[in-house]
C-alpha cells in the first residue's frame, strides 16, 4: 500500500529532501528579496510584518525555519513555507517507520506530541503547524489508497485516530491548538473522501481527468501563493496611479482588484514558475556536461 512513498532508505530520504529544497528555496528566495525592496523602498506590503525590521527573524525566515517559531513573532505572508517544510520533515519519518494505515496513525500521533510539548512549555512552533496537521495526515492517506476496500479501512482507522486525540485531550493533556476543529477541516475531510472515492472508482475508464488548465494551475499553485500578495499590491498602486478613485467609489477599486488584479496575479505567478523551470533545466544541463562536474562524479562513485 505504501510502497510507491515509502522511505525505505536513508537515500530515499536524502534524495526527497534534495528535490523539495531545490523546488522550494530558489523561488521562496526570489519573493524575499522581492518584498524586501518593496519594503524598503515604502511599499505597504500586507502581512509582511516590516521585513527588514528584525535581521534574526528575517534569518530565520530565509532559512525556513519560521514553522518552528509562533505566530507573534512571524512574518505572516510566509508561514505556509515554514510549515510546509516542517510537514515534509515529519512525513518522511512517518512513512519511514509506517507499514500500513494503523502503524502510519500511530507514528503521526506519537510525532504531534513533542511539538505540542514545545508549543506548550516555550511557546515554539507555529499555531498553523496544528491548525493544518489533520489535513496534512489525510493528504498522506488520501494519496496511499487504492481501493474502495482500503478506503473504508482508512476512513475507520483515521476515525479512530480523531477521537483518540479528542479523547486525551479531554483527560486533561494541553491540545487545544490541535484538536480546535474548524468548518475548513470538515469540508476538507469531506471533500478529500469525495474526490479519493471519485479516483478510485473511476481510475479505470478516464473519466476523471484535469483539463490543462487545471494542472497547470496546481503545478504553480506555489509560485502564485508567494508572489500574490507583492503582485496585487503592486496591481492596486498602478489602478491607484491610472484611475484616482474618490472615497465613495472604493468598490469599483475592489471589483478591478478581483476582475482583472486576481487574473493577472495568477497569470504571472504561473509565469514565473514556468520560467524557473526552464532556468532549471538549463542549468542542470549545463552542470552536468561540465567536465570537472564528471570527473567529481566519476571519483564520487569510484
Amino acid at each position: 500500500m505504501y510502497s510507491s512513498n515509502r522511505f525505505s532508505t536513508a537515500k530515499d530520504i536524502n534524495s526527497f529532501f534534495k528535490k523539495r529544497v531545490a523546488k522550494i528555496y530558489p523561488l521562496y528566495w526570489f519573493s524575499i528579496i522581492i518584498i524586501y525592496v518593496m519594503d524598503k523602498i515604502g511599499l505597504n506590503i500586507p502581512f509582511s510584518n516590516g521585513i527588514a525590521a528584525n535581521n534574526l527573524l528575517l534569518f530565520l525566515n530565509i532559512l525556513g525555519l519560521q514553522g518552528l517559531i509562533p505566530e507573534n513573532y512571524n512574518l505572516f505572508i510566509w508561514w505556509f513555507v515554514g510549515t510546509i517544510l516542517l510537514y515534509y520533515f515529519l512525513f518522511t519519518i512517518i512513512i519511514y517507520y509506517s507499514k500500513g494505515v494503523r502503524s502510519l496513525l500511530l507514528y503521526s500521533t506519537l510525532m504531534v506530541f513533542p511539538l505540542l510539548f514545545l508549543r506548550n512549555e516555550f511557546n515554539l512552533i507555529h499555531v498553523n503547524v496544528f491548525n493544518y496537521y489533520f489535513i496534512f495526515i489525510a493528504g498522506i492517506l488520501s494519496s496511499s489508497i487504492d481501493s474502495l476496500k482500503s478506503l473504508k479501512k482508512t476512513t475507520l482507522f483515521y476515525s479512530i485516530f480523531l477521537l483518540t486525540l479528542f479523547i486525551i485531550s479531554d483527560s486533561g493533556v494541553n491540545m487545544s491548538t490541535l484538536t480546535d476543529f474548524s468548518k475548513r477541516d470538515i469540508i476538507f475531510m469531506i471533500s478529500a473522501f469525495i474526490f479519493t472515492f471519485c479516483r478510485i472508482k473511476f481510475s479505470f475508464n478516464n473519466k476523471l481527468k484535469f483539463s490543462f488548465l487545471a494542472e497547470k494551475l496546481a503545478d504553480s499553485s506555489y509560485s502564485i501563493y508567494l508572489f500574490h500578495i507583492p503582485f496585487l499590491t503592486l496591481f492596486k498602486l498602478f489602478i491607484d496611479l491610472l484611475i484616482p478613485l474618490e472615497a465613495h467609489n472604493w468598490y469599483l477599486s475592489d471589483c478591478i482588484i478581483i476582475f482583472l488584479g486576481i487574473p493577472f496575479t495568477l497569470f504571472f505567478g504561473s509565469f514565473i514558475m514556468v520560467q524557473f523551470d526552464i532556468f532549471y533545466k538549463k542549468l542542470a544541463f549545463k552542470i552536468r556536461s561540465n567536465p570537472f562536474f564528471l570527473r567529481w562524479l566519476d571519483n564520487f562513485n569510484s
